[in-house]
C-alpha cells in the first residue's frame, strides 16, 4: 500500500547559530517518501529564509510568543489536513537517515499510538541522552537509561514504556486530535509526560524502538533556569496528575 503521510512538525524558537541547519538537513535527509515538513516558529527572530535556504519545500508558520513547545506545536491541529501521523521536533534534535520510516514501521507493527526513538547525546552519539520512561507512584519521571550511559546495544530489547521523552516522538494524528494535542499550560519540562499519559489513559500504545536514531542536545528543557526550572518541574508533574486523574473519574462517571 502507499506510504502513510507523515508530517514533521519542527518548533523552533530561536535557536542559536548553525544548529537549526544541521536540523534541518537531518530531516531533509529522511527516506521516508511521503514526508511533509510544517516549521512552526515560534522565536522573535524570523526563521523563513534559514529553513527555505535549506529545506525549500518546508512550511513556516509564524506564531511568535506562543508560551511554550505544546502551545506552538498544537497549530499543526488547525492548518494541517490528512496526515496520518506528525512527528513532533525540537529544533535541537537531528535524526539519523531512516528515523521517521522506523518510527512509523514500529507503529504499525505494534499498534502503537505515540513513538519515541533512541535519543543519543548531540556531540557524542555513542552515549545515551534518553530512551523512554516510566513514572513513580507521585508522578516523578523515571529514565530506563543512565544519561551519558555507553550503548552498546544493552537496551534494544525495549519496547513498553510508560512515556517517550521529547525531542523527535511519532504520534498518530487521530489519537493526538482525540486527547485534545498537547497541554498548552505545561510550558516546558513535563509536556512530553503530559501527553504519554493523557493517552495512554485514553487507551493508547506507547513504544520505543532502537531502530530510530535521533541526536539530542536538549536545549529546551535547559531553557528555564536554575531554580526556575525545578518550580516549574514539579507545577507540571502536579498539574499532569491531577489531568490524568480528572480524566479517569469523568471516563469512569
Amino acid at each position: 500500500r502507499a506510504p502513510l503521510p507523515v508530517v514533521v512538525v519542527l518548533v523552533t524558537c530561536d535557536p542559536p547559530g548553525d544548529r537549526l541547519d544541521e536540523v534541518l538537513r537531518a530531516i531533509g535527509s529522511q527516506d521516508y517518501p511521503n514526508l511533509a515538513v510544517l516549521v512552526v516558529d515560534a522565536g522573535t527572530a524570523d526563521v523563513t529564509e534559514r529553513v527555505r535556504a535549506v529545506l525549500l519545500e518546508a512550511t513556516v508558520h509564524r506564531v511568535p510568543g506562543a508560551g511554550g513547545f505544546g502551545a506552538a506545536a498544537n497549530t499543526v491541529l488547525d492548518i494541517v489536513a490528512g496526515a496520518a501521523y506528525y512527528v513532533f521536533a525540537h529544533d535541537d534534535a537531528a535524526p539519523e537517515p531512516g528515523a521517521v520510516r522506523a518510527l512509523v514501521a514500529a507503529a504499525e507493527r505494534w499498534q502503537a499510538d505515540i513513538v519515541g526513538p533512541k535519543l543519543v547525546d548531540w556531540d557524542d552519539p555513542r552515549r545515551f541522552a534518553q530512551f523512554g520512561m516510566t513514572v513513580d507512584r507521585v508522578g516523578v519521571a523515571l529514565p530506563y537509561v543512565q544519561r551519558g550511559e555507553l550503548d552498546q546495544g544493552q537496551h534494544d530489547g525495549l519496547r513498553d514504556v510508560f512515556a517517550v521523552p521529547g525531542g523527535f516522538t511519532l504520534v498518530r494524528a487521530d489519537r493526538f486530535a482525540e486527547i485534545g494535542g498537547f497541554d498548552e499550560e505545561i510550558t516546558f519540562l513535563g509536556d512530553d509526560l503530559s501527553l504519554a499519559w493523557r493517552a495512554r489513559v485514553a487507551g493508547a500504545r506507547v513504544v520505543v524502538t532502537a531502530a530510530a536514531r535521533v541526536r539530542h542536545a536538549e536545549a529546551f528543557a535547559a531553557r528555564p533556569g536554575g531554580d526556575d526550572a525545578v518550580r516549574l518541574a514539579a507545577r507540571h508533574r502536579v498539574r499532569v496528575l491531577l489531568t490524568a486523574l480528572l480524566i479517569v473519574c469523568i471516563s469512569v462517571g
